[in-house]
Formats: C-alpha cells, structure tokens, sequence
C-alpha cells in the first residue's frame, strides 16, 4: 500500500482503515508497510492499539476494529484515544 510509503516520506501523517464487517486483512497488504512506517520512526497498530500479529497464516487474525498508522508515536496515541472514545456512537 502505498499510503505507508507516504507516512515513511512524510508525505502524510496519519492513515486509518476499517473493513466492512466480516473482512480479513491479508498480511502481505501490509507487512512491508509496517516496517517501512516503523524504521522512519512511526507506528502502526490496530485500533485497540496492539502490534499487527503476521505469525498467523495468511490472515490478520485478531484485529481490533482496523489498522491505525501514524507518523509518530505522540499523534499515535491521540488518534486510538479518539477512536475508542467515538467507536460506541459511530456506525462503522
């Protein structure tokens, strides 16, 4: 996915997917990403805030809502805090 790339270059800060219910996340859409993100100093987790598990199968099992990929580990924060805070009013 390219929009790791974009957080790795600073092109972006902040990049935030929520499948439709019943989705799995395949680890080879992300796996690159995550380590690109990681070595310029970012972070991704899902949306409970946990490390992506790639030990699984070819399936991201165990995902808390969907995936959050920040530029740093301060903004990181605050957008789990504002996820779980909205989560219950939302639809999504």
């Amino acid at each position: 996915m390219v929009k790791y790339a974009a957080i790795g270059r600073g092109d972006a800060e902040v990049f935030m997917k929520f499948a439709r219910a019943g989705y799995k996340e395949k680890i080879w859409d992300h796996a690159a990403g995550v380590i690109i993100i990681q070595e310029a100093g970012g972070v991704v987790t899902d949306a409970g805030g946990y490390p992506l598990d790639f030990s699984k199968g070819l399936y991201l099992e165990g995902l808390d809502r969907g995936i959050i990929a920040c530029s740093g580990a301060s903004l990181h924060g605050k957008i789990i805090e504002a996820v779980d805070a909205s989560w219950g009013s939302s639809s999504l």
